[in-house]
């Protein structure tokens, strides 16, 4: 266990799970969590290094940087840097929010719903904000802001619960999307379940990508928290959005973050709320906690360490008809990453 949803005694309402992806209100109807791949890997670079104070700031990794680092295979550069702007040559047809660019984050994220297999979706991450961080070298503490966009694909109603195209096999090949056939490596575990392993080397059909979602991803080796408000359209709302009183459409797109009702200036749109209260299947949530862990070593031995981040996020609309309805969005989310810290040269 990485973390926690209490309510407002206290109580524990739900235990949260490392490797786990949780999303939605109290009336999301994925069964929670989806899991994370493993295997992924991500570097960023250090500067302004204080030898006094062990403590340095991180900054974004280009393609340039990460060539010839350990792990990383020539060609698949963008699959590791953590820098806006990166052309991406696995996904060249531009998605219904513009071009898909920016370093990859992780592996393709299948969120197979068997409880509505149709809305299935395929998630693939990348970084719209350069990364920034900072760490400490003697405790192996970190904090990295790294924004993203999640571009969704709505495979369900054609790939159901696979709802990403695996690369299995031997020799492994893609089994499905437009690259079927054709020979991948895996970006992940097969014992991760039946939807994976995933790859980049097998993307999604793009006739499938409804969109990306802006994640405000802000990762930490410590604790993260949200607490949610009572406000006068709906109680337990943690991540506001400009919406109507009696019925869950949202402004936009751009979905308008708030906080309060007065942030709602559009008279169709002026209450701030959730799609439904609460969080992650549970309506009197108050509190939604993660708990992070650094290498708790000098990480300046440049060994791996292991180590886990975690973020506690809101999720916009996506204003497709099908997908938010099924994760209850716009509303929370919450992610730990277990992992290796590594400085390397």
């Amino acid at each position: 266990m990485t973390g926690t949803v209490k309510d407002d005694t206290g109580a524990t309402l739900l235990s949260l799970t490392a490797g786990g992806l949780y999303f939605g209100g109290s009336g999301v109807g994925v069964p929670l969590p989806s899991t994370i791949p493993d295997q992924g890997a991500s570097f960023t670079k250090l500067t302004s290094c204080n030898s006094t104070a062990g403590t340095f700031s991180l900054v974004a990794t280009t393609t340039a940087d990460v060539t010839g680092k350990p792990g990383v295979p020539a060609g698949h550069e963008n699959r590791f840097c953590t820098s806006a702007g990166v052309v991406n040559p696995e996904y060249p047809t531009p998605g219904p929010s513009g071009a898909i660019t920016g370093c990859l984050f992780g592996a393709p994220l299948p969120i197979p719903n068997a409880n509505s297999p149709a809305t299935s979706t395929c998630v693939v991450n990348r970084v719209t904000t350069s990364a920034s961080g900072s760490g400490t070298c003697s405790t192996g503490t970190s904090s990295i802001n790294i924004p993203l966009a999640s571009d969704i694909y709505l495979t369900g109603p054609t790939d159901g619960l696979i709802p990403c195209p695996r690369c299995a096999g031997t020799p492994t090949t893609c089994q499905a999307g437009p690259n079927a056939g054709q020979p991948c490596t895996p970006g992940n575990s097969a014992s991760l379940g039946a939807a994976f392993p995933t790859s980049h080397d097998c993307p999604p059909a793009a006739t499938a990508n409804i969109g990306a979602l802006p994640i405000p991803f802000n990762l930490s080796t410590g604790s993260q928290s949200k607490t949610s408000q009572d406000l006068s359209a709906q109680p337990f709302v943690f991540c506001g959005f400009c919406g109507q009183q009696f019925a869950p459409t949202f402004q936009g797109p751009p979905a308008i973050p708030c906080t309060a009702d007065a942030q709602c200036t559009n008279p169709t749109f002026p209450k701030c709320r959730q799609r439904n209260p609460g969080a992650f299947g549970q309506g009197p949530a108050r509190t939604i906690t993660e708990g992070g862990s650094p290498a708790g070593v000098c990480i300046a031995d440049q060994a791996p360490h292991s180590s886990t981040l975690v973020s506690v996020f809101c999720i916009p609309p996506s204003f497709n008809t099908t997908v938010d309805p099924a994760a209850d969005l716009p509303g929370p989310g919450a992610v730990a990453l277990p992992g290796q810290a590594q400085l390397i040269p």
